[in-house]
């Protein structure tokens, strides 16, 4: 521990998500920035709490910081079976949000567990006919799904992309607004999400886990675009 570090002490449980601006690696040890860490939530082990920070902080960063998504709003959750999707959801619902999620047939199901109020196969229906006038879309997507959800927003609402560049054109045609997110670490918005778990309000979805030895597999399986939740590296067993 650093010399400068006020919220922690040697031994304290944490999880963070570390700011790597130029890409990042695998590895037993990691250095952190007292911003980048928040306690770890105490109802969840550490291989819950590892496939949390980037996932909770971007769909919180997105809904919450940008979009602004308020009680009785609707939002449409693209991907919501995914890593960010699964946080989204949750995060809406405990705002107290209509929610809308997209999936496949095989996650359907999960949608409903994680609160989604409509859940959509996008293999057998067009999100456009259950999605009108939504106030917030949350694209993970991107491609022809993101070029389909301006005309989703109604006027005035807001749109936020995770893997596209924003159409300034179709924001101006729809008389809507919105960004292209990268997220950002933040203690005091994780420490937030901690709590929403200590409470119940977001359950951790981890599909997978693999030794470190197997990162390749991992990666592998993160490649296929279907992966439920969040798949976790595990470096060595849980502290008792």
């Amino acid at each position: 521990m650093g010399a400068k570090i006020t919220k922690f002490k040697a031994g304290d449980p944490v999880f963070a998500y570390l700011d790597l601006k130029d890409g990042g690696g695998y590895a037993e040890y990691a250095v952190a920035t007292e911003v980048e860490a928040a306690a770890k939530p105490k109802s969840i082990s550490f291989t819950e709490a590892a496939g949390v920070p980037v996932v909770a902080l971007t769909a919180w960063q997105a809904l919450i910081d940008k979009a602004k998504l308020s009680a009785g709003q609707t939002v449409l959750i693209h991907g919501g079976s995914g890593g960010v999707g699964s946080s989204a959801i949750q995060i809406a619902k405990a705002r107290g949000a209509k929610v809308i999620a997209t999936a496949s047939t095989r996650n359907q199901d999960l949608l409903k567990q994680l609160g989604a109020d409509v859940a959509v196969d996008y293999t057998k229906q067009k999100f456009e006919d259950a999605a009108k006038d939504v106030d917030v879309v949350l694209d993970s997507v991107g491609k022809d799904t993101l070029a389909r959800s301006y005309g989703v927003v109604k006027k005035g609402g807001f749109i936020v992309t995770l893997v596209a560049r924003i159409d300034q054109a179709e924001l101006d045609k729809h008389g809507i607004r919105g960004v292209s997110l990268g997220v950002e670490p933040t203690s005091n918005e994780l420490a937030e999400i901690g709590k929403l778990i200590d409470e119940k309000k977001i359950k951790v979805i981890v599909s997978q886990t693999f030794p470190l030895s197997e990162a390749a597999k991992a990666q592998e399986q993160v490649a296929t675009g279907h992966t439920r939740g969040k798949i976790v590296l595990k470096v060595a067993e849980e502290p008792k």
